[in-house]
């Protein structure tokens, strides 16, 4: 019996996942954050180890992914601003609505200056600092970590858009590829969440819709932007992106950043973009 190459790559990709699933399982509760994320950084070179085993063993080779920067080279920006943007837009509507304050003792602006708590770790310092250097302060903070988690996100981009995203796309028609890709990125992640991993207050609830209804989003936009862009670099930056500038709310809400309200928001913000991603990807065909 020939199984589908889609179906032989996630099942591969679960499969050899299952050890760092049980090790996630057993990380101390005293230092279960910074443990999970350590677990999650070795998962995410699983689909890429995965992609490259089946292309190498099949004979498909690697000529069909573009490792340059692309037709529009100005996209791998976009795809490292994208999700600071979307967490910037969070934080103002649950201000907006009242989901969550700002911690005074984190961050505050006064005459004119801001001022951000020596707990915050930033690249040009904390304390007293103008916008401008605030603002680059900020960007170039996230830089930074999405430059050390590029090498991680790399490794999982490559396995779910360079490889899987097309065999499904090709089954499935365009939308329904899309979805399902999602959902496998989405329940992929359920035992590390189930864990504990980013939504520890309602790790259920994490796993079987925050998690999956965000990498159905997230996976259109960058599937989006490796179509548009061609360069397999552009996806690997926005999830490094993301995964990264995701701490932003957290940090400048508090407690309130994951919370069960301000996470709806967070989802609400990423569906639309991915209806609009999905939207232009039609539109470009």
């Amino acid at each position: 019996m020939n199984l589908p190459d889609w179906l032989v790559f996630t099942a591969l990709t679960f499969l050899i996942s299952i050890p760092l699933y049980l090790l996630a399982r057993r990380t101390p509760s005293e230092e279960k954050e910074a443990a999970l994320e350590r677990v999650m950084r070795q998962l995410m070179w699983v689909p890429g180890i995965v992609a490259f085993g089946m292309r190498a063993f099949s004979g498909r080779g690697f000529l069909d992914l573009n490792l340059s920067a692309g037709r529009e080279p100005w996209l791998l920006l976009g795809a490292f601003l994208l999700p600071i943007g979307m967490e910037l837009l969070l934080i103002i509507a649950a201000l907006r609505f009242n989901l969550g304050f700002i911690d005074g003792d984190i961050y505050a602006v006064r005459d004119g200056w801001v001022y951000v708590s020596q707990q915050v770790r930033m690249l040009l310092g904390s304390g007293k600092q103008a916008p401008f250097k605030f603002w680059l302060n900020l960007v170039g903070t996230v830089g930074l970590g999405v430059a050390f988690t590029l090498i991680f996100s790399f490794a999982e981009e490559f396995g779910w858009r360079g490889t899987l995203q097309g065999e499904l796309v090709d089954r499935f028609t365009l939308t329904w590829g899309l979805v399902l890709g999602g959902l496998i990125w989405g329940f992929w992640h359920a035992p590390i969440v189930l864990a504990g991993y980013r939504f520890p207050a309602y790790p259920r609830l994490g796993a079987y819709v925050f998690m999956p209804v965000y990498t159905i989003a997230l996976g259109i936009v960058a599937g989006w932007f490796y179509f548009l862009s061609g360069s397999l670099w552009a996806p690997a930056i926005l999830n490094a992106s993301a995964r990264v500038s995701g701490r932003l709310s957290e940090v400048a809400l508090g407690e309130a950043g994951n919370s069960r309200r301000v996470r709806v928001v967070w989802l609400w913000l990423w569906a639309v973009l991915g209806g609009l991603g999905l939207s232009l990807w039609w539109a470009g065909q």
